[in-house]
Parts: structure tokens; C-alpha cells; sequence
């Protein structure tokens, strides 16, 4: 597997793709730092906390363009014709993604701490959870666009499918918060008495309520929503759906990986 870490890392390397999505997810961190500091913001919390949305949208677009040129250059037909096993070769390329969306995080955080830091604030230790759960939810993206991509051989299709599904993903997630942040109770004015506190008929409580937060917490869309909203759940749970996301992805995409007829 290390031959085929190293052939990988040396394609990334020389992607002209990659350097270009860490360009962009660099300047959208610079523009969220370049707001705060003209809006006099005294935290720069919320632009770290927002990381995950710009890197999950690159890793979707460089994860399906790279693997679909590995099927469309022979690249993944000769590795198997030399002898490398089908598991290795979907591992060394989920291993590949993951170190890859290390670095498009490191990119992004890169003007925060240049610029944002010193001229805004220093982050709170809420704000460091948070990105270091984030990382976790990222790698659950990559396995899910990994699966796509090593099952669907079109780089197009591929690239169209994981960007649908981001973008799904992302409306679900914000479907759902909008249910469960919706107030148990809203103030009724013109009242004798003042203010009076109605309940609010649109409420989610009890058992679907908690299916509700469920999904909203094994999504990563949905955990990308909640970093940048506010974390109803407690923060050491959402790494759990995270690495259970990883594992279902990471289960499907290989099996039917070996069973796919690679031409």
C-alpha cells in the first residue's frame, strides 16, 4: 500500500486542481476575516466554525475529478494488472482524500491565524473543539465521495452525483434545524395582562423530536449546520456518527468495488 500512498500523494502534488481549491477555500477564509474585521467583530469563532461547508464542497469536486481520471487514464486497471488488491487500492485512495482534506482545512485556517487572530481575537476553546470534531466530519464527507467515485467510473457523473448530494445534504440539514430550532413558545401581545406566552403549534417534541436530532447529528451536512449555528447536541457524540458514517461508506464502496468489472 505504501507505493500506491506515494504514487497518489505525487499526482496531488503535481495537481494543478488541488493547489487552485486551496487557493479558494484560502480566500473565502480571508473574506470571512476581512468581514469581521470591518464589522468591528470581537470573536473570530464564527469563521473558524464554518470550515467544514467550503472544504466539503472542494474535497466533492477534487475527489470525483481525481478518481474518475484514474479510471479514464487505465491508472486503477494497471495497478490491479501489477498486483496491488482491490482493498488496498480503495484504502491507499481513502487514506489519499483524507490527508488531502487536512490540507484544504490547513489552507483555510491558515489566513484566520495569520490575520484573523491578530487583528480580531484568539479563539475560544469551544471554537478549537469544534474545528478538531470538524476535521472528523470532514473525512465522513471523503468517504462518502470516495464511494461515489469508485463506483461510478464517470469522472462527469461522478463529479455531478457528489456535488447533488452535497448540496442535498446541506438542504436537509437546514430543513431539520429549522424544525429544531423552532420556540417551544411565542409571546402573544395585546393581552390585559401584558405579554402572554402562547405555545407554538410548529414545536417538535418528544420521540420525534429525538429522531429529528438524530439525523440532524449522524448527517455531516448536518453536523456542518450545527458548527456554525450552535451545537444542540453534546460535541463529543457527533465523532461517533462521524466515524459510523466513515465505516458504513468506506463498507459499501469496497464491496461493490469488488465486484465491479474495471476495463
Amino acid at each position: 500500500m505504501n507505493r500506491l500512498l506515494i504514487a497518489n500523494f505525487m499526482r496531488i502534488k503535481r495537481n494543478k486542481l488541488f493547489w487552485t481549491l486551496c487557493g479558494v477555500v484560502a480566500f473565502v477564509a480571508l473574506m470571512t476575516v476581512v468581514s469581521a474585521i470591518s464589522e468591528h467583530d470581537t470573536q473570530i469563532d464564527s469563521a473558524m466554525c464554518m470550515f467544514v461547508i467550503p472544504v466539503e464542497i472542494a474535497a466533492a469536486i477534487f475527489i470525483s475529478i481525481f478518481f474518475g481520471t484514474e479510471y479514464g487514464d487505465g491508472t486503477i486497471r494497471n495497478k490491479l494488472v501489477v498486483g496491488h488488491d482491490r482493498r488496498q487500492i480503495y484504502f491507499a485512495n481513502l487514506i489519499t482524500v483524507a490527508a488531502f482534506s487536512l490540507v484544504l482545512s490547513a489552507a483555510y485556517m491558515l489566513p484566520i491565524v495569520i490575520l484573523g487572530f491578530p487583528a480580531v481575537a484568539l479563539p475560544t476553546v469551544e471554537a478549537i473543539k469544534i474545528v478538531a470534531v470538524g476535521v472528523l466530519t470532514i473525512f465522513a464527507f471523503c468517504s462518502l465521495f470516495t464511494m461515489v467515485s469508485m463506483i461510478y467510473s464517470n469522472k462527469a457523473g461522478a463529479s455531478v452525483i457528489n456535488l447533488m448530494l452535497t448540496f442535498l445534504l446541506l438542504v436537509v440539514a437546514s430543513w431539520l434545524l429549522a424544525n429544531l430550532s423552532a420556540p417551544e413558545f411565542y409571546p402573544a401581545y395585546g393581552t390585559d395582562d401584558g405579554i402572554e406566552y402562547v405555545r407554538n403549534p410548529s414545536y417538535v417534541s418528544g420521540a420525534a423530536r429525538t429522531i429529528l436530532q438524530t439525523l440532524c447529528d449522524l448527517l455531516p451536512a448536518g453536523q456542518a449546520m450545527q458548527f456554525m449555528m450552535g451545537v444542540s447536541s453534546p460535541l463529543w457524540a457527533l465523532p461517533l456518527y462521524s466515524a459510523g458514517v466513515c465505516v458504513a461508506c468506506s463498507a459499501v464502496g469496497l464491496v461493490v468495488f469488488f465486484k465491479k468489472d474495471i476495463k
